[in-house]
């Protein structure tokens, strides 16, 4: 940042002119490009539909065994001492029912691919649309240029703050350690 403000002191003309020519390159949608790339796992699950479902029924099946046998509360005299005791309780029962729900649910999901993956087909495509990502990057086919067009009226006193503000970050970098 220092070398570019200094180059918009001395230099503005080179510097806006690298500016623009730099810009096309850094807008919106070329990083929107690759939001779009379509990850899809869906034909290798399907195809391995039975090895798929055992995998997800043995782990949820594992979890569940672990969440029942394993008693938790001989950990809270390791755990720091930042929280009481009692939180500690309360927060590793919490942690409990939330991966035997997450188990269960992955038990009827593991059943479901094991004895017949097309019903999930249906349920799929509609989380799909559920949780798709394309509204939440529409924002960013808009072009704001405002930094740009101050850069261009205003660039030698620009590039001066630009320079102080990089000495100073320099100078409290260069002390503190």
């Amino acid at each position: 940042m220092r070398f570019f403000g200094l180059g918009l002191i001395f230099a503005p003309k080179a510097i806006l002119k690298f500016n623009t020519e730099i810009n096309p390159h850094m807008l919106p949608k070329e990083t929107k490009r690759f939001s779009k790339i379509k990850i899809r796992p869906e034909p290798f699950f399907y195809r391995n539909a039975k090895v798929s479902g055992i995998i997800l029924i043995l782990g949820s099946v594992f979890i569940l065994y672990s969440l029942a046998t394993f008693n938790f509360y001989s950990v809270i005299p390791y755990l720091p001492r930042q929280l009481p005791p009692l939180v500690w309780n309360w927060l590793l029962q919490a942690g409990q029912i939330f991966f035997f729900i997450c188990s269960s649910f992955i038990l009827i999901f593991g059943l479901v691919v094991f004895i017949r993956p097309s019903l999930i087909k249906s349920f799929e495509k509609n989380a799909n649309r559920w949780f798709s990502t394309q509204p939440f990057f529409l924002f960013l086919n808009k072009i704001i240029d405002i930094t740009n067009k101050w850069l261009n009226l205003y660039p030698r006193t620009i590039g001066a703050f630009f320079t102080l503000f990089s000495f100073v970050i320099l100078y409290f970098f260069l002390t503190k350690t």
